[in-house]
């Protein structure tokens, strides 16, 4: 797997996913970062720490340009 030096992701894109986090969607692209830490290899467990209190699930897409 190639690891990327960072990952920009995009927020609150459409209507529904805004409106379950209690919001509009916003005029211009929300965009926050992942740490590559992040990633998982096809196969590899989702390990979710035993400190987590309220996990929410959703699958993305990436793409790895270079």
């Amino acid at each position: 797997m190639i690891q990327p030096s960072k990952i920009v992701c995009v927020g609150k894109n459409y209507a529904k996913h805004a409106a379950e986090m209690g919001g509009d969607v916003p005029a211009e692209p929300l965009i926050f970062l992942k740490p590559p830490s992040s990633l998982l290899a096809e196969g590899q467990s989702i390990v979710i720490p035993d400190q987590s209190r309220e996990v929410h699930y959703e699958g993305e897409i990436g793409v790895i340009i270079g």
